[in-house]
């Protein structure tokens, strides 16, 4: 039994003419009282009754009728709902994120643009460190990933720098530094410090530490913190000082001061990965939000 099938039944059944069902269909009356026979033949019952040049439905026609249109009616939901997914309007997109994408805003930018003109696509976010943001995207778990700096090269996923941003000084705005408005490396030395924990991302520490031996200083790393709200609670209570990336300086914390630090030779890096070979609809355009987002991006306040 086929789709187009039901529909000429339909519209015979509802006309209770073959004639005009056929000028109905824009096809001619033979071959529409031959599918009528067919599906007869088809289901074992007889569903119109002819009655000189018009036609009835038979009990068992009625009955039928009912489960034919809903049958249509499903099958026409079935394709638009198709149709919509096609087209990225009616998705699911599912995006892992790091910390720093939410305090450059340029996440939350992406996602108001792409809510405006995509109401209908269903979103998941999830806040996830960056290699386990890699470890998903490559098992389908997540359809696009916003991490720091770029991973190992991989034929499987395709990559593009999202922002690169200075890292600034805070400290609390009572530490003897704070009223300065330059910083050298020399005044650094011996102070205590509050960084990320070694083992979150070793190489990230060693190459901290390497550029503050270059700048001719060595940190005293007193607390170790996976938060960056932590780390300024910690710096604003006095207890080191941190760096961070410079866009942070838009949340205004209170008790806790920034300061430029041009001289260390680092930057935060946000790169944005998805799979090379499985970017559907949805996914091209939230990347397409992104990249819109790119000639709006925030600029931090210094």
């Amino acid at each position: 039994m086929e789709l187009q099938q039901l529909r000429y039944f339909v519209a015979v059944a509802e006309t209770e003419h073959v004639a005009r069902a056929a000028e109905r269909l824009h096809i001619s009356q033979s071959p529409l009282s031959r599918q009528i026979r067919q599906l007869e033949d088809h289901l074992g019952l007889q569903l119109f009754e002819r009655i000189k040049q018009r036609v009835r439905l038979t009990p068992a026609g009625r009955d039928f009728l009912e489960q034919a249109r809903d049958l249509l009616s499903q099958a026409e939901r079935v394709e638009e709902r198709a149709r919509q997914v096609g087209k990225g309007e009616a998705c699911s997109v599912s995006i892992g994120y790091c910390e720093g994408v939410i305090h450059n805003g340029r996440l939350p930018a992406a996602l108001r643009r792409f809510r405006a003109t995509h109401p209908r696509v269903k979103l998941k976010l999830s806040a996830m460190r960056s290699g386990e943001q890699i470890d998903a995207l490559e098992r389908s778990v997540i359809d696009v990933a916003l991490v720091y700096n770029l991973p190992k090269p991989s034929e499987s996923l395709q990559s593009r720098l999202l922002t690169s941003e200075p890292f600034v000084l805070a400290l609390a705005d009572d530490h003897p530094l704070a009223a300065r408005k330059t910083i050298a490396p020399s005044d650094l030395d011996g102070m205590p410090w509050i960084a990320l924990p070694k083992s979150i991302n070793p190489a990230a520490r060693e190459r901290f530490l390497a550029a503050c031996a270059a700048g001719g200083f060595a940190p005293d790393i007193q607390f170790e913190v996976a938060h960056v709200s932590t780390t300024l609670g910690l710096v604003s209570a006095g207890l080191g000082l941190a760096v961070m990336q410079s866009s942070m300086q838009r949340m205004r914390p209170p008790g806790v001061v920034f300061r430029p630090i041009d001289w260390l030779p680092l930057v935060v890096e946000i790169h944005v990965l998805w799979r090379a070979r499985a970017q559907t609809a949805g996914v091209r355009h939230f990347m397409r939000a992104l990249e819109e987002t790119e000639e709006h991006a925030v600029v931090a306040e210094v």
